[in-house]
């Protein structure tokens, strides 16, 4: 015979627990002796307590493995549904990046343009300079010629009037 204590350690179950598994186990009723307002158990009943804990062990186990079966399951089911979402959004970046660069190239055409355009204005504005200056170059030589013939003229008068008198 044991007692609770004993039937406990036995088993690695607390005092509480044995005394649950008493009160449930019907079958278990026929090993039990009551002394002194002490319980103890027979030999046939701690194998019958023994082999009941076994049993809710495996069911304990059998569950928890469902259990994380079903979290890794479920686990999976999010990454999976992660890795879509996150294969989706990449798309739309390949998609983006694309027209980007794609605006990239307009934009470097246009800067080639208006650079075109610039160097042409820089020539034409060199080209207007230069006419520019040439057509002072020619009004001064154009003022010399007067000045020369109003010289010439003035001698040619000056010249006249001596003989004229």
């Amino acid at each position: 015979m044991y007692d609770i204590n004993e039937v406990s350690e036995l088993t690695g179950v607390s005092k509480v627990t044995i005394y649950k598994k008493i009160k449930k186990l019907k079958e278990l009723e026929p090993f039990i002796v009551r002394k002194d307002d002490k319980t103890y158990i027979l030999e046939d009943g701690l194998k019958l307590i023994k082999e009941q804990l076994t049993v809710n062990k495996k069911v304990n186990l059998e569950v928890e493995s469902e259990t994380v079966i079903e979290g890794i399951s479920t686990e999976l089911t999010i990454n999976k549904e992660l890795i879509n979402l996150l294969t989706e959004q990449l798309k739309e970046k390949d998609i983006q990046l694309k027209e980007k660069d794609k605006q990239i190239a307009e934009l470097h055409k246009l800067i080639e343009n208006s650079q075109i355009l610039l160097k042409e204005e820089q020539k034409k504005s060199e080209q207007q300079l230069y006419l520019a200056e040439h057509f002072e170059e020619v009004d001064n030589k154009l003022q010399d010629l007067r000045e020369k013939m109003d010289q010439k003229r003035h001698e040619k008068k000056s010249f006249f009037k001596i003989f004229s008198k």
